[in-house]
Parts: C-alpha cells; sequence; structure tokens
C-alpha cells in the first residue's frame, strides 16, 4: 500500500528547494558568477582610445583613473603593466566654430595623441613581432604604402604604439609602427593614415 505524501509537506519540501536554489545563484553572483573577463594582451588598453574621442568617452571605455603626465594622462592597466597615455586638446573643427558662433557650450577636450605605455625596456620582450635589420629600414623610400613595407618586413605586421591628430587632414592620423626584434632594437616608421603611406623611418639598435 502506496503512502501518500501530505501537501504541506509537499509544498514545504518544493519551497525548501526554491530557497535552495535562490543561495546558490547568490553566491555565484557574489564569488565570481558575474566577474569580467580580465585582459592579458598588453594594447587593451591603447586600441581602446580613438584620436578625435572626448575626453568624457576615453575615459568611460578605459574604465582606469588616469594620472596626470605632463600634457597628458596615464592611463595603467594594473593587471598587465600596459597602459595608453593621453593628451587631450579642443580641435579647431567646423563643429567647433558653429558652437562658438552660437554661443552655446565650449567645444570638448579630445583625444589628440596617444602612445603605448611601456613602463621599462624589458616590457618590450612581451611585444616582439619580427627580425628587422638596419638594411631593409633604409632602404625604405617615403611614400611607400604600408603594404609594400610589411612585404619587405617579411610579411609581419607592425604594432601602433602612438597616433597623432592631423591638423592637414583629419580623416588621417600620423600612426607610428613599430617592428620590435628578439634584441630591443627596433624599426619605427610614421605612416600618415592607419596602414597608410610612410612619412619617417628609423632603426634603433638595442640599448
Amino acid at each position: 500500500m502506496k503512502k501518500k505524501i501530505s501537501k504541506p509537506l509537499l509544498i514545504g519540501g518544493v519551497a525548501l528547494l526554491v530557497v535552495i536554489a535562490v543561495v546558490i545563484a547568490i553566491v555565484l553572483i557574489m564569488f565570481g558568477g558575474d566577474k569580467k573577463e580580465v585582459s592579458t594582451d598588453p594594447l587593451n588598453l591603447y586600441n581602446k582610445v580613438l584620436v578625435g574621442m572626448t575626453k568624457e568617452e576615453a575615459e568611460k571605455i578605459l574604465e582606469v583613473e588616469g594620472s596626470a603626465k605632463g600634457k597628458g594622462f596615464n592611463y595603467v592597466d594594473e593587471k598587465t603593466g600596459y597602459g595608453v597615455t593621453v593628451s587631450y586638446d579642443t580641435v579647431a573643427t567646423d563643429a567647433a566654430a558653429a558652437t562658438t558662433e552660437t554661443d552655446a557650450e565650449e567645444p570638448a577636450e579630445v583625444a589628440v595623441f596617444k602612445q603605448l605605455y611601456v613602463p621599462d625596456n624589458t616590457y618590450l620582450d612581451a611585444l616582439v613581432n619580427a627580425n628587422v635589420t638596419a638594411d631593409q629600414v633604409n632602404s625604405l623610400k617615403e611614400g611607400m604604402p604600408y603594404e609594400e613595407v610589411k612585404t619587405l618586413f617579411g610579411g609581419v605586421d607592425g604594432i601602433e604604439i602612438n597616433s597623432a591628430y592631423n591638423k592637414k587632414d583629419a580623416a588621417n592620423a600620423y600612426s607610428v609602427m613599430a617592428w620590435i626584434n628578439p634584441d630591443r632594437s627596433v624599426a619605427y616608421l610614421t605612416f600618415q593614415g592607419y596602414k597608410g603611406s610612410l612619412k619617417v623611418f628609423e632603426f634603433r639598435p638595442a640599448e
């Protein structure tokens, strides 16, 4: 003969299961269930900021408190030691001129320069991406397109380490790319526009 489970006991058991489920959910949220993924990419903060972005937008997306450094601000990722240095200024654009003429709010400060923050030379080891020689760099010519330079360097992409606002052509910021060798010698190339046309080039031997 089967025993019947009384309704109060059945309801109590269901209620207990619900309480246990809620407690587990709260514990997961408090101890890691809602944690943000931590990036180990040295370029994480650098890549988040774009030249032309307002200071408010930049600091919101970086989610790191900046410390004043000369005319700029350093934003450093404590997990990696790398970061980005950003300089802000008001830029004379058509939009800025329009706000001035109508007595509206002053134009917002925008990022006019950004540079990869590297604490010291040892941190270049994590950025090694090439084996470029001084002879290869000296063979370059001003005006060469990025893809031609890349081919000459064995098909290896450079790492953008700084970018600056171009007053003459706002759509094509100046971009400095680095090819870093295992011995910490570096080829620094400046392009007009991201991966654009070559303007200046230098090979810096290891110290």
